[in-house]
C-alpha cells in the first residue's frame, strides 16, 4: 500500500493489478467505504501523472515480488 500525501489517499493493485485508492485521513489511515478504481477517475485537472504513474509501477513491483505486503509512506512523495 503506497500513502500519498500529495494525493490524500492510499493506493494499491488488486489481484488483476488494477490500481485502487481510498481518500486517507488525517492520521494516514484510509476511509475504505470510499474505495475506487483509479481508471474510474474524471477529473484529472491538475493530476500529476508522472506521480501517479510512479506510484502504480511501485503497487504492481509490491503485489508480484511481495504479494502486496509492503507499505510506503511517502513523506515528499519522491519519485519511486
Amino acid at each position: 500500500m503506497y500513502q500519498s500525501n500529495e494525493f490524500g489517499r492510499l493506493f494499491w493493485v488488486d489481484d488483476e493489478l488494477e490500481l485502487k485508492s481510498c481518500p486517507m485521513f488525517k492520521d494516514g489511515t484510509g476511509d475504505f467505504g470510499m474505495t475506487e478504481y483509479v481508471s474510474e477517475w474524471t477529473d484529472l485537472e491538475g493530476l500529476r501523472l508522472d506521480k501517479l504513474l510512479s506510484i502504480y509501477k511501485f503497487e504492481i513491483l509490491n503485489q508480484i515480488n511481495h504479494g502486496g505486503s509492503l507499505f510506503h509512506k511517502a513523506t515528499d512523495d519522491v519519485t519511486v
